[in-house]
């Protein structure tokens, strides 16, 4: 790839991140929870009784990270934790009726973000774009992929 072809590269996606993070945060205070907590609380919402170490499979990110959002979301009262019955070592997480409503709200303003997003876009558009990302994942998440800083 060329330089150019490069930067316009960056310049899309880091754009379209800004802008989602943007709208994702402005209606995230009126909701009072912090960035990535929505999508988690309706993660949470999705695999009730899920333990840590899944949540953090599901989330792609390390174990201390899902410690970390637990607690902050347990302090608000948004999640609770119990002991699995049968290893008490480990921990199942559940919302409570407030994390639920903010996991119901979180919901319908993803979709509506993704409406906004995806107006205007074809079927086949939004299936290239799924496939493409997938891709763009993958590439990632490939161990022998690591970018080099010789560019």
């Amino acid at each position: 790839m060329e330089r150019n072809e490069i930067q316009q590269l960056i310049e899309s996606y880091m754009s379209v991140g800004r802008l989602i993070h943007q709208h994702s945060y402005d209606s995230m205070e009126t909701m009072k929870l912090y960035p990535g907590q929505p999508k988690f609380l309706v993660l949470i919402k999705k695999n009730e009784g899920v333990t840590q170490k899944e949540l953090a499979e599901m989330h792609f990110v390390k174990p201390a990270t899902i410690t970390g959002m637990l607690n902050k979301l347990e302090a608000n009262h948004f999640v609770y934790r119990i002991p699995d019955e049968t290893d008490k070592r480990i921990m199942r997480v559940y919302l409570t009726e407030e994390g639920r409503n903010l996991a119901e709200q979180s919901e319908k303003f993803m979709h509506s973000l993704t409406e906004i997003l995806f107006e205007g876009f074809t079927e086949e558009d939004r299936s290239c774009f799924v496939r493409l990302t997938k891709k763009m994942r993958d590439n990632l998440l490939n161990k022998d992929n690591k970018p080099s800083h010789d560019i």
